[in-house]
């Protein structure tokens, strides 16, 4: 199951243009392991400084073989609020010596809320970054207790406010479909996020398919866990509270007040070059799409060594492209053009069947020549866009 998706503006700021690209940095470290996560992580402190004396190297390798101006800029993690701000100033020189920002640039920076002090957010903002986004997850310290979450309720609202008065853009990550996540929980995360009101907020259903502490806890204590007709209700509750107080729903697990859409997410939406750096960093320009080596032993001994940490390469073929532009259009509230749907529709039948059903139940809604997904149907969007491979 994932979420759904209404309508959806033009993002604000230049992003498009020769030689101009989004730029991911992953800074792998967290200080401890929270209990839905399956990214490329370490808690392996001590080796921070090498690995970002390497992501560094890696930058200035990218830059040498033809650096461009960034219209986004995202650190990604991991926990990149963990990393001082002397080791992100570094990163940061070389980020500026290789890829020059435009003036109207999104710099992205991911918190934990333990981790915001009004020092350290003045410390980000003189570095360039001018968005954070804040992994609160749910405003319930029982919850919080139960994902490994290193903060409390009280912590992360603090932490909002703190970033707002420092004049930072926030983004704010909620979770749902949680163990114990009752509804007097949701209404209480519910109404701290809209009293906070930042300018961006991903709602996320816990992903029960990967392979995490909660999802083997689910198989053993499945009462916990609501089952999907009251996560799903859970995440059209959501939606309605936060349309209702003026938040756009511009894709599947997305909202955002007028012209504080996340820039640099819609890049890859809209199939826009994103450049990648770090351990696990993927990227795509163009038709083709690559992704570093995911360990970190691999990892920091490829960049060391002088060469580039490629996992792997592959260019998209021409049936692979169109798929793949249907697929992301269809995370977008804006949709996709018949044309585009017909042409992918004659690729893989099992699709355009599929695409048939959602639009007779209502999942789906034709009209100004473009297929949109209801936020009905984006629940259930994985079972259409699996009929396009």
């Amino acid at each position: 199951m994932i979420v759904g998706a209404s309508r959806s503006p033009e993002p604000g700021g230049r992003t498009t243009g020769r030689g101009v690209v989004g730029l991911y940095v992953h800074l792998p470290f967290c200080a401890s392991r929270c209990a839905y996560c399956t990214f490329a992580t370490s808690t392996e402190l001590d080796l921070l400084p090498r690995t970002m004396a390497a992501s560094t190297r890696e930058i200035a390798q990218m830059g040498r073989r033809g650096g461009r101006s960034l219209a986004t800029l995202y650190l990604g993690g991991g926990t990149p609020s963990l990393v001082p701000p002397g080791e992100l100033s570094k990163l940061f020189a070389e980020l500026d010596r290789y890829f020059p920002r435009l003036p109207d640039a999104e710099v992205t920076l991911e918190a934990n809320p333990d981790d915001v002090t009004v020092e350290k957010a003045l410390a980000w903002a003189k570095l360039g970054v001018n968005r954070v986004s804040v992994g609160v997850q749910a405003f319930s310290d029982r919850v919080l207790a139960m994902l490994n979450r290193r903060h409390d309720a009280a912590q992360a609202s603090n932490a909002v406010r703190a970033l707002q008065e420092t004049g930072l853009a926030v983004s704010v990550d909620l979770m749902l479909g949680l163990p114990r996540f009752a509804d007097e929980d949701l209404r209480a995360s519910l109404a701290e996020l809209l009293r906070l009101r930042p300018g961006h907020v991903s709602v996320y259903l816990l992903e029960m398919d990967k392979p995490h502490e909660l999802a083997r806890l689910a198989q053993r204590c499945p009462d916990l866990f609501p089952d999907s007709d009251a996560a799903a209700s859970q995440y059209l509750t959501a939606g309605r509270e936060l349309v209702a107080a003026g938040y756009t729903h511009y894709e599947i697990s997305n909202f955002a007040l007028p012209g504080r859409e996340a820039r640099h997410n819609v890049r890859y939406w809209r199939r826009q070059p994103v450049l990648a750096a770090g351990l696990a960093a993927h990227g795509h320009s163009g038709r083709r799409r690559w992704a570093n080596l995911d360990t970190l032993p691999a990892y920091l001994e490829a960049v060391e060594a002088g060469r580039a940490p490629l996992a792997w390469s592959r260019r998209l073929s021409d049936s692979e492209a169109a798929r793949e532009r249907v697929m992301l259009g269809l995370r977008l509230a804006s949709g996709v053009a018949d044309t585009e749907i017909a042409a992918c529709g004659g690729l893989a039948p099992a699709f355009a069947e599929r695409l048939a059903d959602f639009l007779a139940l209502g999942l789906a809604r034709r009209s100004r020549e473009r297929v949109r997904l209801t936020p009905r149907g984006w629940l259930v969007s994985n079972e259409l866009f699996a009929g396009l491979w």
